[in-house]
């Protein structure tokens, strides 16, 4: 019984990759056993040819075949009906090693296609899941389970192919020897029937627990990893990447000594089958040469000879692709596992519902806020309006609530009390609609591996980028001096994260980005925090001449980029201690005051 449902759950785990890759399950599934019964077809012929040829070869002529092909020659002399047979016998075995190659080919581009487009799936899953379920993952985990826990999952569904595929072509073959010899065909079947799954049933344990140990191992491996590489500047700066590279190492020889005992388990069934090989030899001669005449015993002999050239590789790649099954369950179970979860979070859909677009002021009503993992609110009853086409700040100390606040209203957060609409739309209705009307400038701004174009004109395809408007943005950004530096202007690469450009560079690319959407409410969530006064005076008159034209969000700690807002919201312990002007929140807040007076927003 709980073979079975152990069986079922495979079944539906393969089911869901294979839906993951669009492929149809039933379609895919019916399609490679259609192709496996061919293959199957061309191997039965190959051995039940060597029939008539061992009949030849002990002077034999009553079979059926060999009195059609003496008809067919025109004679019945031996010296012409072996080469003849012989030949006819080898154009089998050639025209069998064609379609077994091109079989192959088919089935592992199959196969791998949908590894890769189940990854691409789940990648997508994850880039789509909801921003609190996101900032809770480890990313370690996130890139084993696309890459290494895929590839896991993949192996199995190639393993049970392959099976299916070899075991058809061992039962042709068993029908073929049956017909020839049924006592010998008997005693083939319990024998190796013991060696090949008999072992495997006493290894599979091991061999899902290897499968655990390389997960595992790739886990440990992206933690290492991860802080190496993406954090190199802080690891060398605190001499730490031999550390961080010592514990990779570490991991990746946990994963080679998994991987070599999950080798010398898949080969170990196939020494075994050569050891049956003899033992079957000497069988299969007592048997015979005990129950029928020499002739009979050469002919079934001859024919063994021949299958057993087709069944022992099959044999062995059905050992071989149980160990790698077993293995790979465990990936295959961790993608399981982590598409229910991504299911059961929801997913975020790019297409606008609508094509009206959200217009008006962005009003909080009762706004309150706690992460799922806490049942204590971060934020406490905030009710705000933010004017349309005025700029209005957000400030306080650290842990007031300012980010969770900017979150919620850029519909990263969703609420867990209250409301947040614009113009009387709420936003949750239609993320992407209110997405598609925002320009968001973050702290620290992501830069690709790229162009400067391509980083201006973010995730827009390079036929569709908007030339002008790149180079409106740039000098919109104050980019124009960095622009004039470089040899190859926009066509610059600027390395990976933006390393070869200073912090204020980067902050101002961000902004050229958002104001290349064009948006109707631009965000700036510490953006003028890596910048000198001069740059920042400059993005400051950038700002100004803004003013008016669109929403402007902006979170800040720097007195200096707050000062002219149209209206100041200071928010302490998760509530708006006090909302107005500059001067007007300073006269209300004594905490703010306190701020002021010591010269900056920390």
């Amino acid at each position: 019984m709980a073979r079975e449902a152990g069986e079922h759950r495979l079944y539906a785990q393969l089911g869901l990759m294979l839906r993951m890759a669009s492929a149809d399950p039933r379609r895919w599934i019916v399609g490679t056993v259609a192709a496996s019964l061919v293959l199957a077809a061309l191997d039965t012929i190959g051995v039940a040819a060597m029939v008539p040829l061992t009949e030849l070869m002990t002077g034999n002529t009553d079979g059926w075949f060999v009195r059609w092909l003496s008809g067919a020659v025109g004679t019945n002399q031996l010296a012409t009906l072996i080469p003849v047979m012989a030949g006819i016998i080898t154009l089998v075995f050639i025209l069998k090693s064609i379609g077994s190659i091109v079989f192959r080919w088919w089935l592992l581009g199959r196969t791998t296609r949908i590894s890769a487009l189940s990854s691409a799936e789940l990648a997508r899953r994850y880039a789509l899941a909801p921003y609190a379920d996101h900032r809770s993952r480890r990313m370690s985990e996130v890139y084993r389970n696309i890459n290494d826990a895929t590839n896991q999952a993949s192996s199995v569904l190639l393993g049970i192919v392959s099976i299916i595929s070899d075991g058809m072509v061992l039962i042709a073959i068993t029908a073929v020897l049956a017909l020839t010899s049924p006592a010998v065909t008997l005693f083939m079947v319990v024998l190796f029937g013991f060696l090949v799954f008999g072992v495997q049933l006493v290894l599979r344990r091991r061999q899902y627990r290897v499968g655990e140990e390389l997960a595992a191992a790739g886990l440990e491996a992206w933690q290492f990893l991860l802080p190496g590489l993406d954090g190199f500047r802080e690891a060398r700066l605190t001499s730490s990447s031999n550390a961080f590279i010592d514990g990779f190492r570490a991991a990746r020889m946990k994963r080679a000594r998994a991987s070599r005992l999950m080798g010398i388990l898949s080969d170990l069934p196939r020494y075994l089958l050569e050891i049956g090989f003899v033992i079957a030899i000497m069988g299969i001669s007592a048997i015979l040469f005990t129950t029928g005449t020499t002739a009979e015993a050469l002919t079934v002999l001859g024919v063994f000879a021949a299958a057993s050239l087709r069944a022992l590789p099959a044999m062995n790649r059905i050992s071989a692709n149980l160990a790698t099954a077993r293995t790979g369950r465990a990936g295959l179970d961790i993608i399981t596992r982590v598409v229910d979860e991504l299911d059961a979070g929801g997913r975020h859909d790019e297409r606008p519902k609508s094509d009206a677009k959200f217009s008006g002021d962005i009003v909080l009503r009762d706004v309150s806020f706690h992460y799922p993992d806490s049942d204590d609110d971060v934020l406490h009853g905030i009710s705000l309006d933010i004017a349309e086409n005025r700029t209005t700040a957000f400030v306080g100390s650290s842990g007031a609530g300012k980010s969770t606040l900017l979150d919620l209203v850029l519909g990263l957060l969703e609420p867990t009390g209250g409301s947040i609409e614009v113009g009387g739309r709420p936003i949750a209705g239609d993320l992407a609609s209110w997405y598609a009307g925002l320009g968001v400038v973050p702290q620290d701004v992501f830069l690709l591996n790229d162009t400067l174009t391509a980083n201006v004109a973010f995730g827009v395809a390079p036929r569709e980028v908007d030339a002008e408007r790149v180079h409106e943005v740039i000098r919109m950004s104050q980019l124009d001096g960095l622009l004039r530096e470089l040899h190859d202007g926009l066509d610059t690469v600027v390395g990976e994260r933006g390393v070869r450009l200073s912090g204020g560079q980067r902050q101002r690319i961000g902004l050229a980005r958002a104001l290349y959407r064009r948006p109707n409410v631009l965000v700036l969530d510490e953006a003028t925090s890596a910048l000198d006064n001069v740059t920042e005076h400059e993005i400051a008159n950038t700002l100004g001449t803004l003013q008016g034209t669109l929403t402007i969000v902006i979170v800040a700690h720097r007195l200096s980029t707050v000062r002219h807002a149209d209206t100041l919201v200071f928010l302490k312990d998760g509530q708006v201690e006090a909302e107005g002007t500059f001067d007007e929140v300073r006269a209300q807040s004594t905490d703010f005051a306190r701020l002021v007076e010591l010269g900056e927003l920390t």
